[in-house]
């Protein structure tokens, strides 16, 4: 959140680089009235954050979800601006919106600051000017706070860069936060832009009330843990492969493939992860693999980017122990960068996982965490076909590590049987207490038919036959 800091000591032409902006000056940016801007129907793909986001018509993104904090890179039409959206998580759980955006504007101002001679920690001035002060903005369900600032550049012959600044709470010490950038000149195009971003943001779904998130986590934890081994080692054998793929419908019926994925589930030991070895490698129970590929919906032909990824998840018959392995290469024509993700426990006090971006530089982050409602992945993956098999309704909910927001998480999970459907299942689950519900349809067997998500987006159980049909009659990529 804070940005690379910049060393200015331009002390001789303090009365004049950080003199106050005229009211003249000040409107004159505002002063020619901008036509309405027209905002898309399609929302961001941004899991587990409760809201739902649309960009201005003519904006392009490309959208990153899985074990990074950007969620979405978006370029302004005619690249008038730039912004990205990211999460960011705090240890402070009571920490607003307001609190997050006064420390990062303190921070953006001490990087441009102007400090004592004899006393460098002390700022007497800053180059960095308010365009726009902080101030709330009304979205449905919700508020945001955002600012705009006048950054000098770093060098005489580079334009000056108006920077925006934009901060949503979406749960406890975690915030969305909008960085936007453009030059002086589109400093009107893209106050508009980010002003209405943020009010046209929804909120997805209300949270649990507290008492009812507490029935709905004892609930899940002894649904789960009460299987008794034999029935849990069969659910896991008799899982097999399944193939998913994966579209965007639009209002007019048209598909467009989006991705697919294989998942498979069995008993086994934890040697059977591979990589390194340490603990017990012969202990006992229960594997899911999945692999997937995703394409970037926007762009299409050679430089169109490619996401695969492959996980493979152990968890203890005990669930005392659990740990995994996951590896996301990014493609793009003939280039490729690789990131990776490994997690591990023993007990139910720490949650140690270890990212590795393509330099090679890794990350480690220990997540505490508590037995009472916490799901293991291995478990999560395939909740729908363990739900089902126990032939019990109501309203669950857990704890479980997500990747895509690096965090141990609240989800929220119901299970009926579809009246419609003789035998079969409708399973809804929100991936934060927030986050929108994205529903499952699935059969007797346990086996999910199909899952709707927003947006148009559908998962749909396939063979890999029909899958390689699909993609070679739209000349899609399997290699």
């Amino acid at each position: 959140m804070i940005p690379r800091r910049a060393a200015i000591a331009l002390v001789t032409t303090l009365c004049l680089s950080i003199a106050p902006e005229s009211a003249g000056q000040a409107s004159s940016r505002d002063s020619e009235p901008l036509p309405p801007i027209e905002m898309s129907q399609k929302p961001l793909n941004l899991p587990g954050l409760g809201i739902d986001v649309v960009l201005p018509v003519g904006s392009t993104s490309q959208q990153q979800t899985l074990s990074r904090e950007v969620f979405a890179d978006v370029v302004g039409k005619d690249n008038t601006w730039r912004m990205t959206l990211s999460t960011q998580t705090s240890s402070n759980t009571t920490m607003g919106a307001k609190d997050a955006i006064e420390k990062i504007l303190e921070n953006l101002q001490k990087s441009f600051s102007v400090t004592k001679i004899d006393s460098p920690d002390e700022m007497i001035g800053t180059f960095a000017r308010e365009l726009a002060p902080i101030e709330p903005v009304k979205f449905a369900g919700g508020e945001a706070y955002r600012f705009f600032l006048l950054q000098p550049a770093s060098k005489p012959d580079q334009p000056d860069t108006v920077r925006g600044v934009a901060v949503i709470k979406t749960g406890p010490g975690q915030m969305l936060v909008w960085d936007m950038a453009a030059r002086e000149e589109n400093y009107a195009l893209a106050k508009q832009a980010l002003d209405a971003t943020l009010a046209a943001i929804t909120t997805t779904n209300a949270p649990l009330a507290p008492l009812e998130r507490e029935i709905a986590l004892k609930t899940g934890q002894r649904l789960v843990r009460d299987i008794p081994a034999d029935q849990m080692r069969s659910i896991f054998d008799n899982y097999g492969e399944r193939w998913y793929r994966y579209y965007r419908e639009d209002s007019q019926g048209n598909e467009s493939e989006i991705g697919y994925k294989r998942i498979t589930a069995r008993t086994g030991t934890r040697g059977d992860l591979g990589g390194v070895k340490q603990g017990n490698m012969g202990e006992r129970g229960y594997i899911v693999e999945v692999q997937a590929r995703l394409l970037e919906e926007n762009p299409v032909g050679p430089e169109r980017m490619i996401y695969d990824t492959k996980g493979t998840y152990f968890v203890s018959e005990d669930f005392n122990t659990e740990t995994w392995n996951l590896i996301v290469v990014v493609k793009q024509g003939r280039q490729s960068t690789t990131f990776s993700e490994v997690g591990a426990r023993e007990g139910f006090e720490e949650l140690m996982v270890v990212t590795t971006d393509p330099s090679g530089r890794g990350d480690t982050k220990k997540h505490a965490i508590k037995e009472v409602g916490y799901l293991p992945l291995a478990t999560s993956l395939i909740l729908p076909a363990i739900l089902t098999d126990t032939e019990a309704t109501g309203d669950l909910a857990f704890y479980t590590y997500r990747s895509d927001a690096s965090a141990v998480a609240f989800r929220h999970d119901s299970i009926r049987r579809d009246t419609d459907n003789e035998g079969q299942w409708i399973h809804r689950s929100s991936v934060k207490h927030d986050s929108p519900q994205i529903t499952k349809y699935v059969d007797a067997d346990g086996k999910i038919v199909r899952e709707v998500l927003p947006g148009g987006r559908r998962w749909v159980a396939t063979t890999i036959n029909d899958l390689t049909r699909i993609w070679r009659e739209n000349d899609l990529p399997m290699d």
